[in-house]
């Protein structure tokens, strides 16, 4: 009986006045707890893909129709009208082999 009446008590002081902002405190750090939990464990999701606008998706060197040279040229993109998404760098043969035809 004792124990039942000291249970009893305790709940008794645990909901008064200070020990209801006690418990009131208690949960809302197990809840930020969980929170920030959630947060670390989930991670941020990855994001898409993305080309710089006029860089090679491979090795973000600079596309043929951002450079000078190309827009100097007039006629190329009525000759070739991809030579203005081929990279300086991955497709060099092709870019100087248009250089060379309309020299």
């Amino acid at each position: 009986m004792g124990l039942l009446y000291a249970t009893l008590d305790a709940l008794a002081k645990l909901f008064s006045h200070t020990g209801l902002r006690f418990v009131l405190w208690v949960a809302v750090l197990v809840g930020f707890s969980i929170f920030i939990l959630r947060i670390n464990r989930v991670g941020k999701k990855s994001r898409p893909w993305v080309v710089r606008k006029g860089a090679c998706p491979f090795c973000n060197h600079e596309l043929f129709g951002t450079t000078r040279e190309y827009q100097r040229l007039n006629l190329l993109e009525t000759l070739a009208p991809e030579s203005k998404y081929l990279c300086t760098r991955c497709d060099q043969e092709k870019v100087s082999g248009l250089l060379s035809k309309l020299s």
